[in-house]
């Protein structure tokens, strides 16, 4: 079972379930998680048009460790050529999975401007979320991808300080090269700009361009950020792996639709997996070396809002 709307468009519902592929359709929709190659492709069956809860086997990771995780980060930063690393973390709690499909609604309610989702799979489960990040859109021959990076509440009026903004920097310049590196020079960028989502506001920066390469290998060039996993990226990926206690599944991976027409992909943010009897949200906080791993954790607790608010509505 699928059910999706992209901003601001009406709701799309299917029946169905995933298959493991090899290569890009040129048509339909596709997830990917965020390390390794394994994506999937939705295929249409009638027969398969309910949920399907997993077992919970999510790790506890409290505040402590978390703190503990992001100073040796903090540390490792300071004494290697890595710039920035995102660490994250799961939020567990109990949850009424009869309610999953509510919940669904509420959050693409609250959040029109986001890309919302919820599916269901024998093998994969259940998965929600609201992303505001576009990773790739494209529009008969204009591509458009995003650096957005950075967090606050959506009501601090304080200025963005350097750290924040160098957090930005990193994204840019990251997609800015790797476009480059693959031929790319017609890209248009736009200054720099606050963009909301829901509770919280990041800095945002846009990038347009034209190209004949295929939409998997620009998905491939660009995926995952510095905003979802760090720069510069092997080596970020060593320390999420030496320091992360869970498997990020789809988190920080991307979904979204591939057409002939129009191609909208999105970095899976903001998402959360149900298994039997509770929700576990993903969240993760972007280090550099000047972070201080209590921030972190409260910007972590911010972005967990962008859910958990929906569900006290419940």
């Amino acid at each position: 079972m699928l059910i999706y709307r992209f901003p601001n468009q009406e709701i799309t519902k299917k029946n169905g379930g995933f298959t493991k592929i090899k290569t890009f359709p040129k048509n339909g929709f596709v997830i990917q998680k965020f390390k390794g190659s394994d994506a999937f492709f939705f295929e249409d069956d009638e027969s398969q048009n309910s949920f399907t809860f997993l077992k919970n086997q999510h790790p506890l990771f409290t505040k402590n460790d978390y703190l503990k995780a992001g100073e040796k980060l903090v540390i490792a930063l300071q004494n290697s050529e890595v710039k920035k690393t995102v660490l994250s973390r799961i939020h567990s709690q109990t949850f009424d999975t009869s309610k999953s499909l509510e919940l669904f609604y509420l959050i693409e309610k609250e959040y029109p401007s986001a890309f919302v989702y919820c599916f269901s799979d024998p093998i994969l489960g259940t998965w929600l979320g609201a992303s505001p990040e576009i990773l790739l859109t494209k529009e008969k021959d204009i591509f458009q991808t995003t650096a957005l990076a950075s967090t606050k509440n959506a009501d601090d009026p304080s200025p963005w300080n350097e750290k924040e903004k160098k957090e930005q920097d990193y994204v840019r310049e990251f997609i800015d090269r790797n476009l480059q590196a693959l031929g790319i020079d017609s890209i248009e960028q736009t200054e720099v700009y606050e963009s909301y989502a829901g509770p919280v506001k990041h800095l945002r920066s846009d990038f347009h361009f034209s190209s004949s390469k295929s939409i998997e290998t620009i998905l491939n060039c660009l995926h995952p950020t510095p905003a979802v996993c760090g720069l510069p990226q092997k080596s970020a990926l060593k320390l999420i792996d030496e320091l992360e206690q869970h498997k990020r599944e789809f988190y920080a991976g991307y979904i979204g639709e591939i057409n002939d027409e129009q191609t909208a992909i999105y970095v899976n943010l903001r998402c959360c997996q149900i298994t039997e009897n509770k929700i576990h949200l993903y969240l993760g906080g972007g280090y550099t070396r000047e972070s201080n791993p209590l921030l972190e954790w409260e910007e972590t607790e911010n972005k967990s809002r962008t859910i958990l608010d929906i569900i006290q509505k419940l």
